[in-house]
């Protein structure tokens, strides 16, 4: 990632350094100047520091707009360069006017950067930009941006972009497209980095998703996110929203094969067991994602007091994977009751979030009497719903 930075600013500053106005940094103009802006950018993207980068490089073109206008091409250049570092750490949406500039001049900026790409640029930040209503086309931007960069495209955006695409086709009524979209990415990560084992694992993640509307490939889908969870292992971070994910959809899978020829709706505790049973996770695979608190071994369920709202059943007409899952981790007090709940994943859409935090943020457990303080801290809670 950062290599295919560092070759595109050297050429860029080549071409603005012989192109552009020429300031010295001492000048009173060197304030306004673009490429004071660019060398920093260029400073950051050389020590590692993308965000910083990012920031550097939206300035620079803010500014290669103010003083060079629309018909250099280095504006053109900066403009892409802006789109794409924006995107790099996660924020494409901040970087949507720089990509729709970028396409604007591509003719302009053709020795920079190729319109394709730019193109590409644009349809992430709005696809991740995009309201509930928005996706459908969204997505189906993506599938088309992306068909033209695929194969040529130097990091990672593209797998990123097609995996998100792929499960929302997956969960909108369009499996096979979104299986498509989930080996397409697959081929993108392994062209780049076949090693790398987060987006492998979210691959898996996305092949699983486009089985779940077909009941006799369930039990594959579950092997699938099994396979997922145990290729990321464990949490990376504290609340590790990946992880969180990944749990959740594991219980999306698991709820769908329970439910599987049973005309049962609601919440999870009205699911019953069908002949479609999932197995349990190895002691091995457990190793693998789960942090082990040894000593909460026989303290890993507290039962619940009848205190608190119960989670009231979602209801939600776009999706048609009929289950939501929730995963959240919260602290216990001593005597019980839930502090600092906090959802680290919710899928197929965060509206199921809110829903479950309103019921356990009123909960109370019953607490054996010795349970060391370690235990009552990132305590499991998760959370089945079924739509009817």
């Amino acid at each position: 990632m950062v290599s295919r930075l560092r070759t595109f600013a050297v050429s860029l500053a080549c071409l603005a350094l012989s192109v552009g106005p020429a300031f010295s940094d001492s000048t009173p103009a060197a304030a306004n100047d673009p490429m004071v802006a660019y060398r920093a950018y260029d400073q950051a993207v050389a020590e590692g520091k993308l965000s910083d980068a990012a920031v550097h490089a939206k300035e620079a073109w803010k500014r290669a707009e103010a003083t060079w206008g629309p018909t250099n091409p280095n504006t053109a250049g900066l403009a892409f360069n802006a789109a794409w570092s924006l995107a790099l750490i996660g924020k494409a949406p901040e970087g949507m006017d720089a990509a729709k500039r970028a396409v604007e001049l591509a003719d302009i900026g053709a020795k920079a950067y190729k319109a394709s790409e730019a193109q590409f640029l644009l349809a992430n930040a709005e696809f991740e930009a995009a309201t509930t209503k928005q996706l459908p086309k969204k997505a189906q931007a993506i599938d088309l941006a992306a068909k033209a960069v695929e194969g040529s495209w130097g990091d990672m955006l593209v797998a990123d972009a097609l995996l998100r695409a792929s499960i929302h086709f997956s969960v909108s009524g369009k499996s096979s497209l979104g299986a498509k979209l989930a080996e397409r990415s697959s081929a993108e990560v392994q062209r780049l980095n076949p090693v790398d084992v987060d987006r492998i694992a979210l691959v898996n993640l996305a092949r699983a998703v486009s089985k779940l509307s077909d009941q006799n490939k369930l039990l594959v889908a579950y092997e699938d996110i099994l396979k997922a969870r145990v290729t990321y292992g464990p949490m990376r971070r504290p609340d590790d929203p990946t992880w969180g994910a990944l749990s959740a959809w594991q219980m999306v899978v698991n709820g769908l094969i329970q439910a599987t020829n049973s005309s049962n709706g609601g919440t999870a505790s009205r699911i019953k067991w069908s002949r479609f049973e999932p197995r349990d996770m190895t002691q091995e695979e457990l190793a693998k994602v789960m942090t082990p608190k040894p000593e909460c071994a026989d303290f890993t369920k507290f039962k619940r007091k009848r205190v608190g709202r119960d989670i009231e059943p979602m209801q939600v007409g776009y999706f048609t994977v009929n289950l939501g899952g929730v995963h959240v981790l919260t602290d216990l007090a001593p005597n019980g009751r839930v502090t600092n709940p906090r959802v680290i994943g919710s899928v197929p859409d965060s509206s199921y979030a809110e829903a479950s935090l309103k019921g356990i943020s009123t909960w109370q457990f019953d607490l054996p009497a010795n349970v060391p303080a370690t235990c009552l801290k990132d305590y499991n809670i998760t959370v089945v719903f079924t739509m009817y």
